[in-house]
């Protein structure tokens, strides 16, 4: 059973990997001029960094936890990361000029216009995503899992004092490079269950 729960975990890397497959295409599609393409490639990227990542985060510690106070919190985390990456990134299928994506310093800057900016100041909304993200990483009841968590705060306050003008790009990219973390983690996992 507890190898079955690491299998959202393991899942991680391969979809950073489809993330930035996307941004890719976003490149291609600036560089070419092809709006269509920039667009269309941009919400995918999006999918993943203002939706996918809120409800897949929390539940995969939910899947692995023991506790279960944190399971019952890290499920809560997941339906909130639901409600507020859907009021993110629907509304960006439904009106086209709400995304705006450009080059800013060699980086990609992706300038949205939210549903729900209007009554949600910045702040809370990064407040929000930081709850559902990183509470469930760094309290988690296995310490690889925390490592990871930690990983990812870094990566998050290197960002943005370097990177600010790109935020969301540039930390969906470290975020990825340091998912292959995943890939020791569950090879560990694996190693210590046939032992």
């Amino acid at each position: 059973y507890k190898r079955q729960a690491y299998w959202l975990f393991a899942l991680i890397p391969l979809m950073f990997g489809m993330q930035q497959l996307f941004e890719g295409v976003v490149w291609l599609g600036l560089t070419a001029d092809d709006s269509v393409t920039t667009l269309t490639a941009g919400r995918g990227f999006l999918f993943f960094s203002h939706l996918f990542w809120l409800v897949w985060i929390p539940l995969s510690c939910y899947a692995v936890e023991d506790n279960a106070r944190k399971r019952s919190l890290y499920f809560l985390l997941a339906i909130l990361g639901a409600v507020h990456g859907l009021l993110m990134y629907v509304p960006l299928l439904l009106n086209e000029d709400w995304l705006n994506v450009r080059v800013s310093d060699f980086s990609i800057k992706y300038k949205l216009i939210l549903f729900h900016e209007e009554f949600l100041p910045l702040k809370v909304r990064n407040l929000i995503y930081g709850v559902v993200t990183l509470v469930p990483l760094l309290s988690a009841s296995d310490r690889y899992i925390r490592v990871f968590g930690t990983m990812i705060v870094f990566s998050l306050i290197i960002t943005s004092l370097l990177f600010d003008h790109a935020f969301v790009s540039v930390w969906c990219f470290f975020a990825a490079v340091l998912s292959c973390y995943i890939l020791f983690m569950i090879s560990l996992k694996i190693k210590i269950a046939e032992v």
